[in-house]
């Protein structure tokens, strides 16, 4: 499937009961992937306790392509069979899942949620594949040595967490490991 095709599927959400619809498509290799508004439902309202590996991309057309993803044979897993989710196969290469949403999801316009999907978008880290590799290591390269462990868990009670989104978080935390692994 194209993303073309991906992305008309995940834009045709014209009545309120299509805002609660996981669209998993299966893709090459045997994996599912929810794209997009899927995914952002799948991260922002889980209904499950695994937690699931968000990826993005920066198409040329300056569209934000983001996924997560899990093995078909996780399905379960990712999505266990609960009498608050509706399983739908489309055809042999999509299920559609209809999550519960929280009551003040429920009755919000599409334009809302779809500034809110597109501002979930817009925080997520950018695969930029080999330059990104680049960057992770001149951060690692400009960023202070640690020569202790204390000196670790100085910077993360003196981090701000409450103050922070998940992604300033989740950068935080990558760069630490690096700083950490520096040590060894």
């Amino acid at each position: 499937m194209t993303i073309a095709e991906i992305v008309e599927i995940e834009s045709n959400r014209n009545s309120s009961e299509q805002f609660a619809v996981v669209h998993l498509i299966k893709e090459q290799g045997g994996f599912y992937r929810a794209h997009d508004w899927s995914a952002w439902l799948m991260t922002n309202f889980p209904v499950s306790d695994v937690p699931l590996q968000i990826s993005a991309k920066k198409l040329k057309d300056g569209y934000i392509e983001a996924w997560v993803g899990f093995p078909v044979t996780s399905l379960g897993k990712y999505v266990p069979d609960s009498e608050n989710i509706t399983f739908t196969p489309i055809n042999d290469n999509q299920i559609d899942i209809t999550i519960p949403l929280p009551d003040e999801y429920k009755n919000a316009e599409f334009e809302t949620l779809r500034a809110a999907v597109d501002d979930w978008k817009s925080q997520l880290p950018i695969n930029a594949g080999k330059k990104q590799k680049r960057e992770d290591r001149e951060v690692a390269e400009v960023a202070p040595r640690f020569t202790r462990m204390s000196d670790v868990v100085g910077r993360i009670l003196s981090f701000p967490l409450a103050e922070k989104s998940p992604i300033e978080a989740w950068q935080f935390l990558r760069q630490l490991q690096q700083q950490a692994a520096s040590m060894f």
